[in-house]
């Protein structure tokens, strides 16, 4: 179960979110869309638990696995030697293959260039058997090989009946996906309507 009932969050005497509701808690591709501001962040933050709601009900009973739009790593670590110790046996295997495919260097993070950096804590997202996957902006940073190559993980939790959420700004991708969409504006969620056919 992941239900969002009259959620509201405030800093100080600024309310960035507006009584927000919504039932994401079936399998699927869920994006939330809306311009930078607009409290997209705030509002998968809350889900994810890094930050608490000021008002409202958040019933969450699944795990987890949240990737913020802006993270860390430990810079001095080597790219292989991080993977390896943060996976079980069976998932190091199949780091080690994206790892080739996703033309991620073998080296120190800290000389990773942005799009590097970006891949990589894609890769540790979905390498973590969660129930819902939680992506902030995850694009920025990706060439269209990286983009056709996330799409792919995102096919693959959504056939093992997975959550997956992705806030992004601007022109909706995955439409053949059938995600359900939401804009946020100025702290409030509306679900889009389906379309026949969306770009």
């Amino acid at each position: 179960m992941l239900k969002l009932v009259n959620l509201e969050k405030s800093y100080k005497d600024q309310k960035i979110l507006k009584g927000i509701n919504a039932d994401l808690s079936n399998p699927g591709l869920y994006i939330i869309n809306g311009i930078n501001g607009s409290g997209k962040s705030t509002m998968l933050k809350i889900i994810s638990g890094v930050v608490y709601k000021t008002d409202g009900e958040l019933e969450k009973d699944i795990s987890i696995s949240y990737l913020p739009d802006k993270f860390t790593f430990p810079k001095l670590m080597n790219v292989k030697r991080y993977v390896m110790e943060l996976l079980d046996d069976k998932s190091k295997v199949k780091a080690l293959e994206l790892l080739n495919r996703y033309q991620i260097p073998i080296k120190k993070i800290g000389d990773l260039s942005k799009g590097n950096l970006q891949k990589l804590g894609l890769l540790q997202i979905f390498l973590n058997d969660k129930d819902c996957y939680i992506l902030d902006e995850p694009l920025d940073g990706l060439d269209d090989y990286s983009k056709k190559l996330f799409k792919e993980l995102i096919k693959e939790k959504l056939e093992l009946n997975k959550i997956v959420i992705l806030s992004l700004h601007g022109k909706i991708t995955y439409s053949d996906l059938k995600p359900r969409v939401f804009d946020i504006r100025m702290g409030e969620l509306h679900e889009r309507k389906r379309k026949a056919k969306e770009e």
